[in-house]
């Protein structure tokens, strides 16, 4: 498997935690947004 070598400000762990972090946000948004639905 080839892998990409791009070089950012933050080493690839961090990226990939950033990307956890996001993602949760994303899903916690998402139930806030829906249990507000429900209950409205």
């Amino acid at each position: 498997m080839t892998r990409e070598t791009h070089q950012t400000m933050l080493d690839p762990q961090r990226d990939i935690a950033t990307d956890y972090a996001l993602i949760a946000t994303g899903v916690v948004a998402a139930l806030i947004a829906l249990a507000f639905l429900i209950l409205v």
